[in-house]
């Protein structure tokens, strides 16, 4: 088949020697440079003229692979300046890789259902429907990252694939992606690992524990299945017809009908047994790299997320109103709260509604400094006048709705104070009243004290003994230790 007018100057990639040195520039570049390069190939393919399906699918297949070390070490460079300006530039290259990719795999769709020379059960077929699964999958990722969910275009182009390979009777034949590997894949496993993701709750991790739930569920990719009966187990289902997002089942269906029903209780085992080998001395090789403690809580989130209850709320949320000021940094937050600082954040966010352990905020704006989950934040409720500080729980945001996110509250009632070992001082906030024989919360910047430690609380002309128990929590630029006042 011909894609696109005949008038036009074939593509150059279609030649090999052009090809070739195309790749191998790719592959020797730095991953920002050679993602922009791919882009700009990609970018060019709905133009292309005087190729057919199959030759321009083993192009788009040879720049896909050669993407793929380029893309991860993109995301590392991501996860390392997730809270900095800087990974603004390597999350876009990142999504918009995976769109365009995709835009090029929809092209390619369209090119299959209108030729004929190849045939329902060409493996050719499968490849190009399991690589528009695949790519839906990495987007979605890049865009969890920011906390958006999947794009409606990139959603329905992946339900569309997965329809077609289950017309075609393609969808559970194994691809080999890679040449030299003996591993394979299948579209039903893409797709599978596709609604896993949409049902692991990104919105409530941290960048780097998205990564590592992303790995985890590669890992654990041949026990996640789609099935076509409403079996004990199935926890989420989705429609074939009404292109609608995964959901979870309250009660098992009578007749299937058109919906498929995800089982991630299959996985749970797996993950279970996972947990204890990534913890050791070594850690696991499928997983290095990454920090263990970040794969130990995606592992314990997505037992939650995949259990056979819907995690619930603890405490009640009732609807509230009222202007609210974000700040972020935990050197600023002091400086607020003991009304040192010379100027304080404008209301830009309000109350939706809140409970007794914290309270969902709403915004028209994304605010990359506050929306981390993770992230330590000062609140200021204008209408009663007063602190509160809370870490970062949910996050959610799209361009027509806005910014959604959940708190969880420290305290209600921060303090000042200042903080020595016996050998040097800092600056802390406290979490508790101070009182000779009970608990205190104290938070620091990371790396001022650790377990067994003791230190001096000084809190205007007062000064007091604690001993350092117990780590709390920690997050980007802070730690909160559980000590007790002698």
């Amino acid at each position: 088949m011909v894609l696109g007018e005949k008038d036009r100057e074939p593509h150059p990639l279609l030649d090999e020697q052009v090809l070739r040195r195309v790749l191998t520039d790719i592959s020797t570049s730095a991953a920002p440079a050679a993602l922009g390069e791919l882009i700009r190939l990609l970018a060019s393919m709905p133009d292309v003229r005087d190729m057919d399906v199959r030759n321009t699918a083993r192009q788009v297949f040879a720049l896909d692979e050669a993407a793929q070390a380029q893309v991860r070490q993109a995301a590392g460079l991501y996860l390392s300046n997730a809270y900095s300006a800087r990974s603004v530039r390597y999350k876009a290259l990142g999504q918009d890789f995976h769109a365009f990719l995709g835009q090029v795999y929809d092209l390619l769709m369209s090119g299959l259902i209108g030729d004929f020379t190849i045939p329902r059960d060409d493996p050719l077929r499968a490849e190009i429907l399991l690589r528009t699964v695949r790519t839906a999958a990495g987007e979605f990722k890049w865009a969890a990252f920011d906390y958006q969910s999947l794009s409606p275009e990139a959603w329905r182009r992946a339900m569309s694939a997965y329809r077609l390979a289950l017309s075609a009777g393609v969808a559970d034949l194994p691809v080999r992606l890679r040449e030299g590997r003996e591993s394979r894949t299948t579209v039903s496993r893409e797709f599978a690992r596709l609604v896993a993701m949409q049902c692991a709750g990104f919105e409530q991790l941290s960048p780097e524990r998205i990564e590592a739930a992303d790995k985890l569920m590669r890992f654990v990719q041949h026990a996640l299945r789609l099935t076509g009966e409403p079996l004990e187990g199935s926890q989420f289902s989705v429609d074939l017809d009404g292109f609608e997002r995964p959901r979870r089942l309250l009660n098992l269906p009578e007749a299937a009908g058109t919906l498929r029903f995800f089982r991630p209780g299959d996985a749970v085992p797996v993950l279970g047994d996972l947990a204890g080998s990534v913890l050791l001395p070594g850690g696991h090789a499928a997983f290095a790299g990454t920090n263990p403690v970040e794969i130990g809580a995606a592992i314990a989130h997505l037992n939650r997320q995949w259990g056979a209850r819907a995690p619930m709320r603890q405490y009640r949320r009732h609807p509230m109103r009222g202007e609210v000021s974000l700040s972020t940094g935990l050197g600023l937050i002091r400086s607020l709260i003991s009304g040192e600082a010379q100027f304080r954040p404008a209301p830009a966010w309000h109350l939706v509604d809140a409970s007794r352990d914290g309270f969902c905020l709403a915004s028209r704006l994304f605010d990359g400094e506050v929306c981390r989950v993770g992230t330590l934040v000062g609140a200021y409720l204008g209408e009663w006048g007063t602190w509160t500080l809370a870490v970062v729980r949910r996050v959610q945001h799209s361009e027509r709705q806005g910014t959604s996110i959940g708190l969880q509250i420290l305290t209600s009632g921060p303090r000042p104070a200042a903080l020595d070992d016996g050998s040097r001082s800092w600056l802390g906030v406290l979490c508790d009243p101070v009182v000779r024989g009970r608990a205190l919360r104290i938070v620091c910047e990371p790396g001022f004290t650790g377990l067994g430690g003791r230190l001096f609380v000084k809190q205007g002309p007062r000064t007091v003994k604690a001993d350092v128990e117990h780590l709390v929590a920690r997050g980007p630029g802070f730690e909160v230790w559980g000590c007790k006042v002698r």
